[in-house]
Parts: structure tokens; C-alpha cells; sequence
């Protein structure tokens, strides 16, 4: 903070100490544009450097009421809301989809980002997501590792067969449908040296890969055998059509289930919730609302399909979902939203799956 800065903020704080203070920070990597808005609604703008301790430090040296801080979600993660918890600071991280846009198109700055959250803050604009803590986030992130590389050998054989088909080589059944043996019918391959030092390049990359998986899955799996884990799993597991994969995921991604209060917000988190246009005497409920829990959300809807099969009382509740519907699409997004509500409620409660469930 230069010193000019410094001494111009101490004379915008002096004769409100009593008096609270919101704060809004735009945040990056390098650099906090922090936006104090006084009581009088006056604002004074700065620019400090990117470390969560140093800000606390100044904010304390300052002597002032703090009535909270608010700053968006982004790639910075929860370092900074963890430490201002700390020190018993009260902080808002907003999801950038909840933070009002204007509608027509004007100047954008990080000055003018930071004097916005802290006006939207001070008018209870704002509503904070959760913030994971440090245990919380390690093992999200750790779950999220493990589709990363699913999706990276997804990718991985999709380039082997593209470069197969480009060189016109036939794709047996061992090759499509990915047999034990393959790296063996892959050596015997007729390419030239060119060719055959590519393919055995991309399967280096997914044996890797592979391998990588195989260790993530294997540190879930301890994760999961842990007494506090342990009971949670089994009882989102004893739902037909939900495995590990499923539950752990599930887990992880709703981080502390008891913060829900009702379905509806699970739902809503979840992305499973439909979008609603009333007019009137008239109700219409459209898509999902799109949320960034896309995986999940993907990943319940295929463990809806397998409920339904091994499930008679599923089987029965997507019928009446599809005669209402008449859409197999939109039956088995709303079967997939019971299913995460009883999901969550099994979270919570620590117990076995029951049929009655669906009644509820």
C-alpha cells in the first residue's frame, strides 16, 4: 500500500471507527482491489497485494468495524475466506452467477468489481456459498482428480482409434471394444517406423494414465474406509444403482449435507431442479436450471437409470413420471432428483435404504 494511499485512508476512516464498514475485494492472483464503503455510503478504493494474512494485518491496524467482505468465487479458491474466518471476520463468497448483472453492457474494472460487491453486500444482495474446509477441499479435489483422468482416457483411446482410422487401419473387435490383449494387436500392426513410434507414444500416455487412475482410486478407497467415511458410503451404497463412484462423488460435492435445510435446495444445487414461468392462472415448468455440478449431475442421472431397472418401486414411480411427461429425458431427470434427495437424507441420517423413501 503506498504511502499517500495509507495516509488518505486512515483520513476516510478517522471519524468512523464506530461506525461499520463493508468491504469489497476483486480478487486475483497477484493483487486484492479492495472497495470500503462507509456508512454515508462514501467508498475509498485501494489496491494490495495478494496475501489472505497481510490484508487481516492492515484491516487491523485500521481500527474499524467490519459489518462483512464480500468477493467472488474464482480460481483463488477459499484461502482468503478461511483466514478472514479466522480472525472472526464476517465474509461473503458469491457465486458469480448470483451476482446481479446489469442489462445493458458498460465499463468494466476491477475498481469498479470491488465498489459493486461491496454495495451488493451492504443491501443483502449477496448470499455466501459454503466454504469447504481444508480436509473438505483436499478430498473434492481428490475426487474431482479421479474424473479428470477418466476423461483423459476417454480422450486418450478416442485419439489411438482416430489415428487408426485415419491410416486406414481395420478396427478389430479386441480394438473396439478395448480387450486385454490389445497392446499386443497394436504391436502387429502394419505401420512404418514413423507410425508405429506414434501409437506405442500414445500408449505409453495411456498406460499412465492408467496407472494414475488406478492410484487415485486406490487413495479413495482409503479415504472411504476411515470411520467417519465409512458409515456414509455404505449407507448411500445400499441404494441399487448407486456405487462407490457415485457416493463418494456425492459426498465429497455436498461437503456437510445438514447445511440444506430442505429438498429444493439440494435440488438446486444439484442442477436437477426444473426452471418454473408463471403467468397467471398458468405454471409451466421448463429445463433443469444449469449449475456448475455438471458431473454429478450427470453422474446421478445414469445411477437413475440403474434404480429404475433393479428397483420395482422406482420402476413404478419413472411410469407415472413418463404417462405425465411423455418425455424418457425429463422422467428420468425428475426420478434422478429423488434419488438425491434420498441420497442427502441418507447422508445425514446414516442409514440403509428403504422404499419407503420414495413415498416421502
Amino acid at each position: 500500500m503506498a504511502h499517500n494511499s495509507l495516509s488518505a485512508l486512515q483520513s476516510f476512516v478517522a471519524l468512523y471507527h464506530s461506525e461499520p464498514f463493508w468491504i469489497g475485494i476483486d480478487v486475483h492472483k497477484r493483487s486484492y482491489h479492495l472497495a470500503l464503503l462507509r456508512a454515508d455510503a462514501k467508498t475509498f478504493t485501494l489496491v494490495v497485494p495478494a496475501t489472505p494474512e497481510k490484508l487481516v494485518e492492515q484491516l487491523r491496524h485500521l481500527d474499524i468495524r467490519i459489518a462483512g467482505i464480500a468477493y467472488e468465487a474464482g480460481p483463488t479458491g477459499f484461502s482468503l475466506a478461511r483466514t478472514l474466518q479466522t480472525e472472526q471476520i464476517p465474509v461473503i463468497v458469491a457465486a458469480p452467477s448470483k451476482i446481479p448483472r446489469s442489462i445493458s453492457r458498460g465499463a468494466k474494472t476491477d475498481r469498479l468489481d470491488c465498489l459493486k460487491l461491496a454495495q451488493f453486500a451492504s443491501k443483502g444482495m449477496l448470499r455466501s456459498i459454503a466454504i469447504p474446509t481444508v480436509q473438505e477441499e483436499a478430498e473434492r479435489a481428490l475426487c474431482r482428480r479421479r474424473h479428470q483422468l477418466v476423461d483423459s482416457i476417454r480422450r486418450s483411446k478416442q485419439r489411438i482409434k482416430g489415428f487408426l482410422l485415419y491410416h486406414g487401419v481395420k478396427e478389430t473387435t479386441t480394438l473396439k471394444n478395448w480387450h486385454s490383449d490389445y497392446p499386443e494387436q497394436m504391436a502387429a500392426l502394419p505401420l512404418e517406423e514413423e507410425g508405429r513410434f506414434t501409437i506405442e507414444s500414445h500408449l505409453r500416455e495411456l498406460t499412465f494414465l492408467q496407472n494414475e487412475l488406478s492410484s487415485v482410486t486406490h487413495q479413495l478407497d482409503q479415504m472411504n474406509s476411515k470411520p467417519r467415511k465409512r458409515a456414509v458410503i455404505r449407507s448411500l451404497t445400499s441404494v441399487p444403482g448407486v456405487g462407490k463412484v457415485v457416493a463418494t462423488t456425492f459426498h465429497t460435492e455436498l461437503f456437510r449435507p445438514e447445511r440444506f435445510n430442505q429438498r429444493e435446495e439440494v435440488a438446486s444445487y444439484l442442477g436437477l431442479a426444473p426452471s418454473v414461468r408463471q403467468s397467471g392462472e398458468r405454471t409451466q415448468r421448463g429445463s433443469l436450471v444449469p449449475v456448475g455440478q455438471t458431473r454429478l449431475r450427470s453422474l446421478l442421472i445414469e445411477a437413475a437409470w440403474i434404480w429404475r431397472a433393479k428397483d420395482p418401486d422406482a420402476q413404478r414411480i419413472y411410469n407415472k413420471l413418463l404417462s405425465t411427461t411423455g418425455i424418457p429425458q425429463k422422467a428420468i431427470a425428475a426420478l434422478a432428483r429423488r434419488l438425491a434427495i434420498i441420497l442427502w437424507r441418507l447422508s445425514i441420517e446414516q442409514r440403509a435404504y428403504r422404499p419407503s423413501l420414495l413415498q416421502k
